[in-house]
Formats: structure tokens, sequence, C-alpha cells
């Protein structure tokens, strides 16, 4: 294991303060946090020193932790082979899962019909375009423009906003802007914090413990997490494009460290 750096110092520290009498709670997103960024989303891995930690984590009867993230709760479980102590937060918390509990929010499908056509649309308008990326998830459609150059990237974006500007204004879909990638998801009012609050609740009611929440995020669809955790628990950024956690960390790397160390020296 690498040196380690000054955030994860500072972020262990307060981990190590954490009031005797709660039940932590950990919290993590996927991509650009437990995992490194791939041009190609379906191409994104966990190295096995990863899985290990999550197992690690999932398996200890004094904590719960989970993934809170845009991809799909069944994607979430293949890549993190996290084990089934895990709980799972999934299209930026439209759908949860875990130790018995188990959401769908009953407006997640409104907009199926519409997303389904939308990505067909997507996927011919950007026909031809290197490095750009439509992902179908099914209750939503994103693209993904990490690996396009920068003149492919503006034809995609444009294309994209032409496409989704009827369903935007009719206020049927909204727009879930993220690093090198826009999302369409259905219009409702329901974020990854409202899926923070729900499985907080969920885990204090079944081990009747008041929770320590810690979310460790990445990018501007993790403010609501941090937002809805920030005054009970710990909040960690891993990059630069979130200015809501109290602590920074560089990389999925840092991550992986802090973790190992939390776990280390509890």
């Amino acid at each position: 294991m690498r040196g380690s750096v000054p955030g994860v110092d500072r972020a262990l520290a307060a981990w190590q303060a954490r009031p005797d009498i709660a039940r932590p709670l950990i919290l993590l997103d996927f991509d650009g946090t437990l995992a490194e960024f791939n041009t190609n989303p379906a191409a994104v891995r966990l190295p096995e020193s990863r899985h290990r930690l999550l197992q690690l984590l999932g398996a200890r009867p004094d904590m719960s932790a989970g993934i809170v993230s845009g991809r799909r709760i069944p994607d979430l479980r293949a890549r993190s082979c996290a084990g089934p102590g895990f709980y799972y937060a999934g299209l930026h918390g439209l759908e949860v899962e875990g130790p018995g509990l188990r959401f769908m929010h009953n407006a997640a499908s409104v907009a199926a019909p519409t997303i389904g056509v939308l990505a067909s649309e997507l996927i011919d308008a950007t026909r031809g375009l290197s490095g750009v990326v439509i992902e179908d998830k099914g209750l939503s459609v994103v693209l993904h423009v990490r690996g396009a150059s920068r003149q492919d990237h503006l034809h995609a974006i444009t294309r994209f906003k032409a496409l989704a500007e009827p369903h935007l204004t009719s206020g049927l879909l909204r727009v879930q802007p993220g690093d090198q990638m826009i999302e369409l998801l259905p219009n409702i009012d329901w974020t990854k914090g409202d899926a923070v609050r729900c499985i907080m609740r969920h885990v204090e009611a079944q081990h009747r413990q008041v929770v320590w929440p810690v979310y460790v995020g990445d990018d501007a669809t993790d403010e609501d997490a941090f937002e809805e955790v920030r005054e009970s628990g710990l909040t960690i950024a891993v990059s630069n494009r979130t200015a809501g956690a109290s602590f920074r960390v560089p990389d999925p790397a840092a991550v992986e460290q802090l973790l190992s160390l939390m776990l280390a020296t509890d």
C-alpha cells in the first residue's frame, strides 16, 4: 500500500473520533469513487483488492455499508461482488435494496417508454462520433463523452439537447449533469440524499441504534447526499468537482487506502 496522503490522514482521524454509541453506516458512490473512470462505462472494473474490502465491510456485524450510484442495482451487485449484507441505491436513489429493504419510487417508470425511444434516437444521432457512448438504463438514458474529441463532444451535446428539449419543456424528464456525461431521468423530486435518508432510517430501525453516516462521492450528483449527511456524520469528496464535503482525497486508490485503514484501526 502506498504511503498515506494528507486527505486520508485527516478523514481517518475524523472516523476515529466518531461517537462510540452510534452504528457506522458507510455509503460510497461507485464510478470515480470506488472505481476509476473508463471511456466506456461497461468496461469499468474494480480491482480484486477492492472486492475484498467491500466484502469485509458487508460482513462486519458492528457496521453497515452500501453503494449509492447512478448505475442500476443489478449492475452494481455484479461489479462490486460485495455480498448479501450490502445496501444498494441505483438510478441516483430511485431504487434501493438491502437486507430487509426493497424500494422503487412509484413514479420511476412513468417516463420509461419515452426514454426507450430517446435512447434509440440518441444512438442514431451520435452514430459516427468517436468516443461517444449512449447508455440505456431502461428508466434513464446517459450520454457519455469522456473519450470524445472536443469537436465530437460538442456535436454530441448539441444533438442530445435538441432531442431532449421537448421532454424537458413538457416536464416529463429532467437533466442530471455529471463529469463528462449528461443523464435524462424521470422528472421526480428525489435524489441520492433521499436514498441515503431511506437507508439510514432503515438501518436505525433494524438495529435499534442511532446511525453515524459516512458518505464518499466524487461529483455534483453526490451533493444532495453530502447535504443529508453533513450535520450528523462524515463527508468525503474524491475530486475537486464537488464542494459539499468536509474532507477530500484525490482518487479511488486513496479511497481504498482509507477504507483499509478504517477497518484496520477500528
